[in-house]
């Protein structure tokens, strides 16, 4: 199983109470208007839940001005990742990298080739991505917008280039959108969302468990004009993808617009606190656009675990396909959580410079 953020399990065993800084969740907490959806939705446990999610589908396609038709909804991103591509089913994919590693895990569950594309320093889509599409034979492609783990965001004019060709060379594209909704207040990424009936060979994913503070409830879905293909996801996966405790969560969720404002406006300001603290560090740091920092501490192999004495899970990326084993990234946390991950790192880089310096 890939290694991910927000492993907490793994250390229950720590005395002192843990700081997750590798789960980039909405440092906000659960809304009160989905608290209430859930404890509402208890005496519904005793059914099945909608195997079709209707509520749920119609609430989103509302939200986002689409037909129910064009949306399916998973068990996290990951659930509509793996019922993509199984539904699509693939012989060739090219994914640029550094990415999410389900892409890649869920190819290789169907025997899929993986063509890894590394982005050019630093980490960032230009231009040469369209002349590896042209000379190579994909039929599938995997982009993050913003991407994870570095945040960086793809150009929209040069997003527009890249559909446009997978289309003419019949590339299906899984357009990872599940940051975006926090990137909202950056002019240099747009979702494609408001243009999707363009593109019939995209899905475009989305997750509600980011920005909402609910991954314990696991809730994802994808959006595609292509109803067809949409439907055919939706029969690729289990019975039920959807418990009944997510699905009034998610629906609750989509109401919750002072909580979204209110968190888009802190995450603006709070992510950009990180960003300059963690250069004054001495860190290479790359400029954010969701919630989310990624940073790199060279020569610090180790930063992630030197900081689990104070308390604080921190996400190491050298797992990640083209990082290396000092890039690392960290979630916007409030702001005095976040002042105190920037005290323990500068204890901790004094530490190592002490160190070096009585070899």
């Amino acid at each position: 199983m890939p290694r991910h953020g927000g492993d907490i399990y793994s250390f229950q065993k720590q005395e002192k109470p843990l700081l997750d800084f590798s789960a980039n969740i909405n440092p906000l907490g659960v809304p009160d208007v989905v608290r209430s959806a859930i404890v509402n939705a208890v005496d519904f446990l005793v059914h099945y839940p909608d195997p079709a999610q209707r509520r749920l589908r119609q609430a989103l396609a509302e939200f986002h001005g689409k037909t129910p038709e064009q949306i399916v909804c998973g068990n996290g991103g990951a659930d509509v990742i793996f019922c993509t591509v199984r539904a699509v089913s693939p012989s060739h994919a090219l994914i640029p990298v550094p990415a999410f590693s389900e892409y890649a895990a869920a190819l290789a569950e169907i025997g899929c080739r993986v063509t890894y594309w590394k982005m050019p320093f630093p980490y960032q889509l230009d231009e040469t991505i369209l002349k590896a599409l042209e000379c190579g034979s994909y039929d599938f492609l995997a982009l993050c917008n913003p991407n994870n783990p570095t945040g960086t965001g793809i150009a929209p004019e040069l997003l527009e280039r890249i559909l446009c060709l997978a289309a003419e060379k019949h590339i299906f594209v899984l357009l990872d959108e599940c940051f975006c909704d926090m990137a909202e207040t950056e002019p240099g990424i747009r979702s494609m969302l408001p243009c999707l009936e363009q593109y019939p060979h995209v899905l475009v994913l989305k997750s509600l468990t980011k920005l909402y503070a609910i991954p314990g409830l696991r809730l994802g879905y994808g959006l595609c004009a292509d109803t067809e293909l949409v439907e055919k996801i939706r029969q690729t996966g289990q019975p039920w993808p959807v418990n009944t405790l997510a699905e009034e969560a998610g629906i609750a969720a989509l109401h919750a617009e002072e909580y979204r404002e209110k968190s888009l406006s802190f995450l603006q300001d709070e992510r950009w606190r990180l960003y300059d603290e963690l250069g004054k560090l001495g860190f290479r740091v790359w400029k954010p656009s969701a919630n989310f920092v990624f940073f790199r501490a060279e020569g610090c192999p180790d930063l992630d675990e030197r900081l689990i004495p104070y308390g604080i899970l921190l996400r190491h990326c050298d797992n990640y396909v083209g990082l290396g084993v000092d890039d690392y990234r960290a979630a916007v946390r409030l702001p005095e959580e976040n002042a105190y991950l920037l005290r323990c790192l500068r204890q901790v880089m004094e530490e190592v410079l002490l160190w070096w310096q009585n070899r």
